[in-house]
């Protein structure tokens, strides 16, 4: 897949200047697409969450959501009953939610590829890139979500189901293809 935002900074007066058209796109928009400066802060609002379940040995008091099953491994574990034949230990299951996702791991990915993008030109000395990388910060700091997601992961740049289906998902795909 061939992507808008893969030229160098290196090279040609030429090269820069489409360099430098490609993340004001990036950043700012255009006519037909939104930019991530827009986009961000959208999907601090919107952004996809998952609930995910832990499961941990919880004194007996303790465990909030029980599983019947793991009452039974309870009881069979050595050591684990009181004198009355309570267990002491039992496996609680812990759920959160997390915006630690493949699709907003997609867009901080996005977003870091357009700043390291940025670097390189404000170290060649182009002014205007350092103050589109001022406009991202400024974006990037209203989508504090994204403080809390990991690194592209294994399944990397790949775009899913849901990204395509998002209007704001879809909008960071079109970004980056």
């Amino acid at each position: 897949m061939a992507s808008s935002l893969s030229s160098s900074a290196g090279g040609t007066g030429d090269d820069v200047t489409g360099e430098l058209a490609a993340l004001r796109r990036a950043v700012q928009g255009d006519g037909v697409h939104p930019g991530l400066v827009r986009v961000l802060p959208e999907l601090q609002i919107r952004h996809r969450r998952e609930l995910r379940r832990e499961e941990r040995w919880s004194k007996e008091e303790l465990v909030r959501h029980p599983e019947p099953r793991q009452l039974i491994r309870a009881m069979r574990k050595p050591g684990n009953l009181d004198e009355h034949g309570r267990p002491l230990y039992t496996l609680d299951e812990r759920r959160y939610t997390t915006a630690d996702i493949h699709e907003n791991r997609f867009v901080k990915g996005v977003v870091n590829d357009v700043t390291a993008r940025l670097q390189k030109l404000i170290d060649a000395g182009n002014d205007e890139a350092r103050g589109l990388r001022h406009e991202l910060e400024r974006a990037r700091g209203q989508a504090s979500f994204l403080t809390e997601v990991g690194g592209p992961g294994r399944r990397g740049k790949d775009p899913t189901v849901t990204l395509m289906r998002d209007p704001l998902y879809r909008a960071v795909v079109a970004l980056r293809s």
